[in-house]
């Protein structure tokens, strides 16, 4: 009986410092979380034709290390499928970018885990939502690397693509937002900073939230931005990874004006 008591007591402090430590500790996340990691493989995956062709499929689990300045080092396949298949893997996970475990407000270097599933039939549901298998590279030739430059330092900087003729980043946004049903309801206006990647292919990734308004503001400056088309940013002649900010302003009684007034973004349209 004794024994069984020392047991339990023992079992309750478990559980006690494990709720206290899991209240403390924030492990590793790449940008955007799990909703923005679903979105990034959709819209990045290259199947491999070998693996098409063979009707290969089955889970890739990586391991890798995210250290406390939110570097990835040492990725490793845990589990393969095929080698096509699992240097597709490491491709994606290269392109991601994380931010760090942190246990009482220090950083620190963290063991991870991630699962990317190659199912051919998923693969072409994929290809017909975003339209698109191959990419189409919008500047040549584009850099090799993983490399995320700042986009102060390069020959020139990303710009958005618009298919009117004339329209600016504040017409684009007026003429495709739609105000957060939410915000309306609530009379929320407030400015939404977001940081994300423009891609060597024009598309953006890493998507995160600077500053967020809520009540729907935030998937709705997501959305609008996944809108956008870019012509990537040019260094020494070559295509590069570019890290950009940019502020989408919500305003209720601009926008029932049919007025949008652009906040002073970080990166200039």
């Amino acid at each position: 009986m004794k024994t069984l008591k020392l047991a339990a007591l023992f079992l309750m402090m478990l559980m006690f410092w494990t709720d206290i430590f899991s209240q403390t500790m924030t492990h590793a996340e790449n940008y955007g979380g799990k909703p923005q990691l679903k979105d990034f493989i959709k819209a990045e995956m290259v199947y491999p034709d070998k693996a098409l062709k063979d009707n290969t499929e089955g889970t890739v689990i990586l391991t890798f290390v995210v250290t406390k300045d939110g570097e990835m080092i040492n990725p490793k396949v845990k589990q393969p499928v095929s080698p096509e298949i699992d240097a597709e893997a490491l491709r994606l996970l290269g392109l991601l970018l994380w931010d760090p475990a942190e246990y009482r407000g220090t950083k620190l270097d963290e063991d991870n885990e991630i699962e990317i599933e190659f199912s051919i039939k998923k693969y072409h549901r994929m290809i017909e939502h975003r339209g698109y298998s191959n990419f189409i590279l919008p500047f040549e030739p584009v850099d090799p690397s993983t490399k995320v430059y700042e986009a102060a330092r390069l020959d020139k900087q990303p710009k958005p693509v618009y298919d009117a003729k004339g329209m600016n980043f504040s017409s684009f946004i007026l003429k495709n937002m739609t105000y957060p049903k939410d915000a309306i309801k609530q009379n929320i206006s407030g400015a939404v900073s977001v940081f994300f990647v423009v891609e060597t292919s024009g598309r953006i990734s890493n998507i995160k939230i600077i500053n967020g308004v809520g009540a729907g503001c935030n998937q709705e400056a997501i959305r609008l931005l996944n809108l956008l088309k870019w012509m990537p940013g040019v260094k020494n002649g070559t295509a590069v990874r570019t890290k950009m900010t940019l502020t989408i302003t919500f305003n209720l009684q601009d926008f029932e004006n049919q007025k949008y007034v652009p906040a002073n973004n970080a990166n200039q349209m």
